[in-house]
């Protein structure tokens, strides 16, 4: 006596309790799938959105006043290579996104109109690729050499399609294409002009100088700031790194967030799923008492009666979680065009999950049908079919 035709036959003819135990692992398993994923594609419209506050550490020389580092007032120096020692650091972990900065005041600077301005001007290296880390986005402030970014305030005091002006220490006046005139609202750079680190050290004679590194701070295990400032100053003794909390905050809370929100929803509907699954499969072994008797007045074992409860489960929780793959992967990105602004067109079955979810289900259904599977082990052939 085959089992595995006889589990499939008693599927076909048991149709209605057959799709309702499938229809429910279908649904847990088209819950899981798409809310894991559109939580990545949140983590990703998250990384987006975060993107414009900028970046939340700051790496300065110790010793700096940070009334006159925030203020923009000239302040100490340190080496532009610093920047490529700490991304080429295999120890280096807690710091992504390392951008190297000349930030100062130029007082008296001429606009086309021949008035004269304070304005903030900052050189900005190309943001360092950490060799040992995985490779991400770029998040720093890139300007192409020969060009500027001009802030929206002095961007009005500028015709369209005129060059940037301004004369160096030298006393030699410097000619510069502007490649973009930005929004009001960027803070500091509204009231200043960003260059190619390169073309701002060559204006102020300040050959291989920064004077701050703008970073993010990762989330770690050891605390943001703490775990930052240490390994910083393992490499380098003479830097200290200050933090702006309402960034690093507003970016912990959400990815917090989105994990509490992933964490719940989907043991949830688990749970749910394998109760009603668990009394189907209760009720099946109820109705099929009689049956079950038969099969052990046929000389079968105990575990030839379990297997067939366990290898039920496992052809419904396998064929719901292929199909609860597919329908949650399409309705994470029918759903997905209409909440996300960035990352919708990025949204995409997640392969890695399939594996998973084709183990994990039926082991699951399996379990919810563990109990059931052995009350019908225990039947009495002899007490049960007497009484028929």
């Amino acid at each position: 006596m085959n089992p595995f035709r006889l589990v499939i036959k008693e599927l076909i003819y048991r149709k209605v309790s057959s799709i309702i135990i499938l229809l429910t692992v279908i649904a847990a398993s088209t819950v899981s799938v798409a809310v894991y994923t559109l939580s990545k594609a949140s983590e990703n419209e998250t990384r987006k959105i975060m993107r414009e506050q900028g970046l939340n550490l700051y790496i300065f020389p110790k010793g700096t006043d940070l009334i006159d580092f925030y203020s923009v007032n000239n302040t100490l120096t340190f080496p532009e290579n610093y920047v490529d020692v700490l991304a080429n650091s295999k120890t280096f972990d807690a710091v992504r996104h390392l951008t190297g900065i000349l930030q100062l005041k130029y007082p008296n600077w001429i606009d086309p109109n021949g008035s004269s301005h304070q304005i903030v001007v900052m050189g900005y290296k190309d943001e360092a690729m950490q060799r040992f880390l995985s490779k991400q986005e770029t998040m720093g402030f890139d300007v192409a050499k020969g060009t500027v970014h001009v802030g929206a305030h002095l961007s009005v005091n500028i015709p369209e399609n005129e060059t940037f002006e301004i004369r160096g220490t030298n006393g030699e006046l410097y000619e510069f294409e502007i490649a973009k005139r930005l929004a009001e609202g960027k803070g500091m750079i509204d009231q200043g002009v960003a260059f190619n680190l390169d073309d701002l050290q060559e204006i102020l004679d300040m050959e291989d100088q920064i004077n701050k590194i703008e970073a993010l701070g990762c989330v770690c295990h050891d605390g943001r700031i703490n775990n930052a400032r240490s390994q910083v100053q393992i490499i380098f003794s003479d830097l200290e790194v200050t933090e702006i909390s309402s960034i690093a905050d507003a970016r912990e809370n959400q990815r917090l967030m989105m994990n509490k929100y992933g964490s719940f929803i989907i043991p949830f509907i688990l749970l749910i799923s394998l109760l009603i699954s668990g009394m189907l499969f209760y009720s099946n072994v109820s109705t099929r008492k009689y049956e079950i008797g038969i099969f052990k007045a046929m000389g079968n074992s105990k575990s030839f009666i379990l297997f067939m409860f366990l290898f039920k489960a496992f052809i419904l929780g396998l064929l719901g979680s292929i199909a609860g793959f597919f329908i949650g992967s399409w309705l994470a990105e029918y759903f997905g065009k209409e909440i996300f602004r960035f990352t919708s067109m990025s949204i995409k079955p997640l392969w890695s999950i399939f594996g998973y979810g084709i183990i994990i289900f039926p082991l699951l259904w399996m379990l919810s049908s563990w109990i059931p599977a052995l009350l019908a082990s225990q039947v009495d052939a002899a007490k049960t079919l007497s009484q028929d």
